[in-house]
């Protein structure tokens, strides 16, 4: 097989590692100011990865079996035991030069940049590992068995901390071979991967043969703490996973959700503005630059008639680079308030939208999953932004003052993905309005979204949340309806889809109700509004018949999702259910047990 002829070279993707004439042509077309940098020491490959336009089909999820934490803790200490039998075979690392080939010019093959490693012949069946691509995000790869490898992520810059996005290829695959993955530096206690969840997987064969774009894979999946000792007290937790994969010699792109990169917004926003239909109701303007130099951009939409009579709404997503599903659901916001249908046009006539789409692009280009390069949460600094540290906030911040002065301010919303729980959710703030006014727009979703759940929503105040856009700007600018809308990064567990993974036609579903919930909460004869605050009244007078303490605390716990068409549950999902919570008491149970013995001290 000659890799000077072969676009894919024992399924490795030749394109990542050269520009052709075309691309580079492309790019001196670009602006200057809209090219990627990332700020860093890293050094990203010449190209990313381009997937096809696939809407994933709705796929169940993964029924975890009842021994699997059992297994998955025998297989570690098995792996502590045998040590010495292990590979431990560092095949990729994100940084670090290569032993394999630091000595090879990759001009030989054409070549900007060559792989970490390179397998030797056909029968060497070394995985070939790749995150160096925007938005990536696998700091290192060991071989351990023949099959098995444990993986760790690059925590976010300049912290120790928040491993949990992940986005890498792989390449040199065997047809029908079990391979194991084990991500071994993850932080968060729990994970919805224990309540059904399967990471998405892209296979460069299976697109071009077969059309397939993204979609769920991998079984025997289970989320633990491991015997690896944090520095600042703890324990690291892992993510296992085995898979099958469907070819020989493919690419497979591996992401805890559906990747959107910065370079994916220039373009759309460049397709934006160069739609003759849509280009007179929208304008782009520059809102600042980040750390790293890259420009962050806001568009106004609206019809531009008579504007300062027209209420103002600013959205903005993308604070936390990891939660990408933000992304497409703001973009399915942008193309709906865009778009020719009666509903977009009575909210151009009628509103003023200021949208900010991406609000931490430098933690989107270097694959962080909450920090921006100051390796700070961008989302905990909005009582008084630093305009060097955190730029996008600061001049976010005095987009919204701006707004404020020159109009009617009546909804503020940042799009986020939750890690934790299911469904779609709302938190709002509490605590100004005695008709409980915050609790109408949530409301409103609800009845127009099919996988909106208001029992999940809250409207309290928390104390280590005081920075957070939704707190901050309520407290400070008293906007009633100021709220992050969250998205969980798994599936719903109530109505037609539960069980069910969210795909992009969910994130469209939401980016649509969501609109129209505007339409419904704002609309002159305020006939639905109505409805829900007499849904309101009606649960207050409830809950102070109720003298019971444990829903003190529980704001939305009379609110329901009740929908009389709902059947009764399937069995399947009556052991997703119990394996929960069987799984969920076993991991508290796992902290006590220590996976090493202790050591012994000098002198015993």
């Amino acid at each position: 097989m000659d890799f000077n002829t072969d676009e894919h070279f024992y399924g490795i993707n030749k394109s990542l590692y050269y520009k052709n004439e075309e691309q580079k042509n492309e790019i001196k077309k670009m602006d200057p100011e809209y090219l990627t940098r990332t700020g860093t020491d890293f050094v990203l490959l010449p190209n990313s990865p381009e997937f096809i336009n696939h809407n994933e089909p709705f796929e169940p999820m993964y029924i975890p079996k009842q021994t699997i934490l059992e297994e998955s803790l025998r297989r570690e200490i098995e792996r502590i035991c045998f040590a010495d039998t292990l590979l431990n075979k560092v095949v990729f690392d994100c940084t670090d030069p290569s032993p394999f080939t630091k000595d090879i010019d990759p001009a030989i093959y054409g070549l900007e940049v060559l792989p970490f490693y390179l397998p030797q012949s056909k029968e060497d069946s070394t995985l070939v590992f790749e995150s160096r691509f925007e938005s990536g995000n696998l700091r290192r790869a060991i071989q351990i068995c023949d099959y098995e490898y444990n993986l760790i992520l690059k925590p976010d810059y300049y912290t120790t901390m928040n491993t949990q996005w992940f986005y890498f290829s792989l390449s040199n695959t065997r047809k029908d071979v079990e391979y194991r993955f084990n991500i071994i530096n993850m932080m968060k206690p729990d994970s919805l991967y224990n309540s059904g969840m399967k990471p998405l997987m892209y296979s460069e064969q299976g697109a071009k043969q077969k059309k397939i774009g993204w979609f769920r894979d991998g079984h025997e999946i289970c989320y633990y703490q491991n015997n690896m000792k944090r520095k600042n007290g703890g324990f690291y937790y892992t993510l296992t996973f085995a898979v099958k994969f469907q070819h020989d010699f493919d690419c497979v792109y591996i992401a805890h959700c559906y990747p959107y990169t910065f370079t994916h917004l220039c373009r759309y926003l460049k397709q934006l503005e160069s739609d003759p239909a849509k280009k007179n109701r929208v304008k782009r303007k520059q809102l600042c630059q980040t750390i790293a130099g890259n420009m962050c951009d806001f568009l106004i939409i609206g019809d531009f008639n008579n504007g300062k009579e027209k209420k103002g709404i600013i959205i903005t997503s993308r604070v936390h680079p990891g939660e990408t599903m933000a992304s497409y659901v703001m973009e399915y916001m942008i193309d709906f308030l865009t778009g020719n249908t009666h509903e977009a046009r009575i909210l151009r006539e009628n509103f003023i939208f200021k949208i900010v789409p991406m609000l931490n692009i430098d933690g989107v280009v270097n694959g962080n999953y909450r920090c921006n390069l100051a390796g700070v949460d961008l989302n905990r600094q909005w009582i008084d932004p630093n305009k060097k540290q955190h730029p996008t906030i600061y001049h976010t911040k005095q987009l919204v003052k701006k707004t404020k002065e020159e109009r009617d301010l009546v909804l503020f919303c940042d799009i986020h993905g939750h890690s934790r729980k299911k469904n779609i959710f709302m938190y709002g703030c509490s605590g100004k309005d005695p008709n409980r006014k915050e609790l109408v727009f949530p409301m409103l979703n609800r009845n127009n979204c099919s996988v909106f759940s208001f029992k999940d929503c809250c409207f309290l105040l928390q104390k280590d949340r005081e920075g957070s856009a939704r707190i901050a700007l309520w407290r400070e600018l008293s906007i009633i309806n100021c709220y992050t809308l969250e998205m969980s990064f798994c599936g719903a567990d109530f109505g037609k889809y539960e069980y069910f993974h969210f795909n992009l036609d969910i994130y469209k579903e939401i980016a649509q109700s969501f609109c129209l919930s505007i339409i419904d909460c704002y609309e002159p004869e305020q006939i639905k509004v109505k409805q829900v605050m007499e849904e309101i009244e009606q649960n207050s007078l409830k809950n102070q018949q109720k003298d019971d303490k444990n829903n003190s605390g529980d704001e939305g716990s009379d609110y329901s999702n009740d929908d009389p068409k709902e059947q009764a549950m399937p069995q399947q999902q009556i052991q997703l259910q119990n394996n929960d919570q069987q799984l969920g008491s076993q991991t508290k149970k796992l902290k006590k047990i220590p996976l090493l013995p202790p050591k012994k001290k000098k002198g015993q």
